[in-house]
């Protein structure tokens, strides 16, 4: 999640062991001090349970649960990041190994067609090794380009920068100015993978109303006028973690043939149908709860489901 808690110095050297190793030494050192904790009878903080009750509409057992995960995943997707920065290029070869597609098949038809595609993760999970797996795997020799607004997230950019290493042509690119989504477009037109995230706030342009668990939810969605201009295919994904390695699970690929506003809501629908999937299928690894509030309109409520009921409905963009 966008602000992830401090790593102590013991956690940051876990980021030297192999995948399987760090992320298993990190739950189990977890288990042992949440045990101490019960002990010495020290009570949890709920964390986004309140969050996941409302949202999701889940009971405060499991919401409770998954917000204990969802602090887990905060620290090992910065072990993660640490691990991208500091490990050598072998060891960052067989991390990206343990990484599996689900369905490698429509990838390899895509990468095949040798025609511009966009991919469109969300940011969950290790999402910039997945990158990197699909980088390699699947369109070795190609250049990506990572779109954003800003150039001041300084660690993220040494962490993407370093996937050089394992020859993958990373580039960046600002998209605040008209010629610069154009320059994307000509790098489009020239091979180069574009990297576009699909759970962008609305803030960041051409935002999109898609509705998500009964809430207005809007996110920005340029993607689509990105994917005309160049004749893209459009690829939406999701990583998730698991002890042993990651996993990409591929959304519905589509192109975009015109600019009528049916068939930016049939788009826009598509890629709100693989959002809420990604996030129904495991909301403790969305990075981007903390910004809940930059999604929905300031009147959006939603109301307190917990088992003992009956509560004042929350304000959660407020």
């Amino acid at each position: 999640m966008s602000t992830a808690p401090h790593i102590p110095w013991t956690y940051g050297h876990l980021a030297g062991l192999p995948l399987a190793w760090r992320r298993r030494i990190l739950q189990s050192a977890l288990a042992a001090r949440d045990l101490a904790g019960r002990l010495r009878g020290r009570r949890e903080g709920t964390g986004f349970a309140e969050t996941f009750q409302g949202v999701l509409r889940l009971p405060r057992r499991e919401a409770l649960r998954l917000s204990r995960l969802a602090y887990r995943h905060d620290l090992a997707s910065e072990i993660e990041w640490c691990a991208l920065h500091r490990r050598p290029v072998g060891a960052i070869l067989r991390d990206i190994a343990r990484v599996q597609v689900t369905e490698p098949a429509v990838m390899e038809r895509v990468a095949a067609t040798g025609r511009p595609v966009i991919l469109a993760p969300l940011h969950m999970g290790a999402y910039v090794l997945s990158l990197a797996c699909l980088m390699v795997r699947y369109f070795p020799g190609r250049p990506m380009l990572v779109l954003r607004q800003r150039d001041d997230m300084a660690m993220e950019t040494e962490v993407i920068e370093r996937l050089r290493e394992v020859d993958v042509d990373v580039r960046f690119l600002n998209v605040s100015e008209r010629a610069d989504f154009l320059s994307a477009v000509r790098f489009a037109q020239k091979g180069a993978v574009i990297v576009v995230f699909c759970d962008l706030a609305p803030s960041y342009g051409a935002p999109a109303d898609m509705p998500m668990f009964g809430l207005p939810f809007r996110f920005a969605f340029g993607t689509d006028t990105l994917a005309r201009l160049t004749g893209a295919t459009v690829v939406p994904l999701a990583t998730t973690m698991e002890d042993h390695g990651d996993t990409i699970s591929l959304g519905q690929p589509f192109e975009v043939r015109g600019s009528a506003p049916e068939e930016r809501a049939a788009v826009a629908g598509i890629m709100r149908r693989h959002i809420q999937a990604a996030i129904s299928s495991r909301p403790e690894q969305w990075h981007l709860w903390p910004s809940l509030a930059d999604y929905l309109p300031s009147s959006a409520t939603v109301q307190d489901n917990s088992p003992a009921g009956g509560g004042a409905p929350q304000d959660l963009a407020a």
